[in-house]
């Protein structure tokens, strides 16, 4: 608990990534690799053996973007940076060890960036309405662009309408329905393949495609679909992961993942 309080504290940060709980999470999550990191494997070793197929196919590698970089689970820093002269890793919060080691390194750059430009608007959402309608202005936008031998998209695309989301249940006191979360959900990554597709270089993209929740019987609850089109990418393989067991993220169900790869 005092290594969390420091690690809290010391961060760096933005006040609205604090502000908005970014910072939490990033800490939240890095406890539930290590809790479950046996179960994650599989999905771990996809990712690795995507990566580096995908790395190996490429005419050079001097450079690597890794969007939603996190704690880079899924891709270990010294992999990329065995792989690629030069790294360059772009989340709206960066791990404290990443902060140390860009000192360290200098083939190694961290860029502190809000993915999805709706961080700054999460004040404005008071109604799912308010919410689509930023989808919508978001989607007609040019968010990001980035120029390297390889642009990962890491884990990130279902990810990146979850605060808005969370920030429109605050407001409105109800829980938003699966299906209506997968909508706006599917917005978001829509823009963000768009986006992605206008920056200069090899893409790999990893991103769930469906959610499947079930009971504690293992009975099926529910199965959410983001309907992404990656036409004009390569699908290079897709597997399960099983991202929380029962009594991870409830007593009441179990999440696991399916998850594909694609190339661009």
């Amino acid at each position: 608990m005092l290594l969390e309080s420091f690690e809290f504290l010391l961060t760096p940060t933005t006040p609205l990534a604090r502000k908005y709980g970014f910072l939490y999470s990033s800490i939240s999550l890095r406890h539930r690799y290590h809790r479950q990191k046996k179960n994650w494997i599989p999905h771990l070793k996809n990712c690795q053996e995507v990566f580096l197929e995908t790395a190996q196919s490429l005419p050079q590698r001097k450079s690597v973007v890794v969007l939603g970089s996190a704690h880079l689970h899924e891709i270990p820093l010294h992999l990329l940076m065995d792989t690629f002269e030069q790294v360059t890793l772009v989340d709206v919060i960066h791990p404290l060890k990443h902060h140390l080691q860009s000192k360290r390194y200098s083939r190694l750059k961290l860029i502190t960036m809000d993915l999805t430009q709706a961080l700054d608007q999460l004040q404005s959402l008071n109604t799912l309405e308010d919410l689509e309608s930023l989808a919508k202005k978001l989607a007609g936008e040019q968010i990001f662009h980035f120029e390297a031998d390889l642009i990962v998209s890491a884990n990130l695309m279902s990810q990146l309408a979850l605060l808005p989301l969370d920030a429109v249940e605050k407001k409105i006191k109800r829980t938003l329905e699966l299906s209506e979360k997968d909508s706006i959900c599917t917005q978001f990554a829509e823009t963000h393949l768009k986006n992605l597709k206008g920056c200069t270089g090899a893409k790999l993209i990893y991103s769930d495609r469906e959610v499947i929740y079930r009971d504690k019987q293992g009975e099926l609850m529910y199965t959410g679909h983001y309907d992404v089109n990656f036409a004009n990418y390569k699908k290079l393989r897709e597997w399960n992961w099983m991202l929380a067991p029962l009594k991870e993220a409830s007593k009441d169900y179990s999440i696991e993942m399916k998850i594909e790869a694609y190339k661009g």
